[in-house]
């Protein structure tokens, strides 16, 4: 199964393709985690896309989307993926399908998840990552065991600058006036499924499995 989440800041992506990737044997490939990996790793399309980085501009799309195709492409046979934080306008999601396409994993689904504004700014506003890993927490919905210090590699746990209250709702509103083209386009290729974001991580992936398998997407 190969999938895209949809859904604005706080919608609960990352920790959603962290509980699915296991459970339903996909890759999560989280763009921003992407990039960074391939420039610490000097790849041919890390060391074009720290050049970018490095003078403060934004990475190109058409290198991103390069880079999801390569490692797509370097997946075992048969293996999915879910796709975090790409694409995020039409054209984008129009260039991704071309990438996926020529290296034969074409999308199944694009799972946008709904989610009222009042819970995203209670999300963002206890959401804390890890520096090392990017490991989501959350200090009031998932603390991690130990204050401060993430569980899965021992790095430190950190706020991110634009989950500051000041900066969401701004946030917001640049989501909203992007994305609306975005969901008519997967909408009109009959790939969109609308899923509950307001709802627990848990039930969201009981009531999207339940989905998929009546899909035939998951046995």
């Amino acid at each position: 199964m190969r999938l895209v989440l949809l859904g604005p800041p706080g919608a609960g992506k990352g920790s959603f393709a962290q509980a699915v990737r296991d459970r339903w044997a996909l890759a999560h490939i989280a763009s921003g985690d992407l990039l960074r990996e391939a420039v610490k790793a000097k790849t041919p399309l890390g060391v074009e896309a720290d050049r970018y980085m490095a003078r403060g501009e934004l990475v190109p799309d058409a290198l991103v989307t390069a880079l999801i195709r390569e490692r797509v492409a370097g997946l075992d046979a048969g293996r999915g993926f879910v796709l975090d934080g790409f694409p995020r306008t039409e054209a984008q999601a129009v260039a991704l399908d071309a990438a996926l396409a020529g290296a034969k994993a074409p999308l199944d689904r694009a799972v946008y998840l709904k989610t009222s504004p009042a819970l995203i700014v209670r999300r963002l506003a206890g959401r804390l990552v890890c520096a090392g890993c990017g490991q989501n927490y959350h200090a009031t919905n998932r603390p991690p065991p130990r204050e401060g210090v993430c569980d899965r590699c021992g790095g430190r746990l950190e706020t991110r600058a634009d989950d500051r209250p000041e900066t969401i709702a701004h946030r917001l509103e640049v989501y909203e006036r992007q994305t609306a083209p975005l969901l008519a386009y997967y909408r009109s290729r009959g790939l969109l499924r609308d899923a509950d974001g307001d709802q627990s991580v848990e039930a969201l992936v009981a009531a999207l499995t339940a989905a998929f398998r009546q899909d035939g997407l998951l046995a």
